[in-house]
């Protein structure tokens, strides 16, 4: 057990004949008692201090292992995140792939569907040219019957009988028959 300054004052020691100088002595433990002193109350000063350091220290390394903690948390919800979004933009782009290839198959079928129509189109406009020239050949002989000159000279005859008033008989049921009057 170390001493105190006050064991060190109250030390009191046996007189000798031929022992020290009374005087030496007691100013030499004044000098001891003041530097003990000194060293006591510094040493309690370093041991608050001490206490003080290690209680900030543990504090530091609650704080510390906290951090760390959290650090480790932080990293690994980062992580999730990361995976939850490869997964998410993989998914999506699994599902936009499904959606391409749905609309190319749409796609392909109008295509499809357009070429028929096409085709039905080209015979349909076809077969409507080809009864249009059939009907124009038909006018044109028409056209023609009615025009030619064997037409044109019935057509001035009857004229010139209906002028001298000569009756055309009307048809079968007609009594006179086909008899021209006059």
């Amino acid at each position: 057990m170390a001493l105190t300054p006050i064991e060190i004052r109250q030390q009191k020691f046996r007189r000798s004949f031929h022992g020290y100088h009374q005087q030496e002595v007691n100013n030499y433990l004044a000098r001891i008692v003041e530097d003990y002193e000194e060293l006591y109350q510094e040493n309690a000063e370093l041991k608050e201090r001490l206490q003080k350091s290690e209680f900030q220290l543990a504090k530091y390394r609650n704080l510390e292992e906290t951090l760390n903690q959290s650090l480790v948390v932080a990293q690994k919800t980062g992580e999730e995140v990361k995976a939850n979004a490869r997964q998410e933009a993989e998914l999506m782009l699994q599902e936009a792939r499904g959606r391409i290839g749905e609309i190319f198959v749409l796609y392909e079928d109008i295509i499809k569907r357009l070429n028929v129509f096409k085709t039905e189109m080209k015979y349909y406009l076809s077969a409507q040219i080809e009864m249009m020239d059939k009907n124009e050949r038909r006018i044109e002989d028409i056209v023609e019957f009615f025009y030619s000159r064997d037409m044109k000279e019935i057509l001035e005859k009857l004229t010139e009988v209906e002028k001298k008033g000569v009756k055309i008989s009307e048809g079968p049921g007609d009594e006179q028959g086909d008899q021209v009057s006059g």
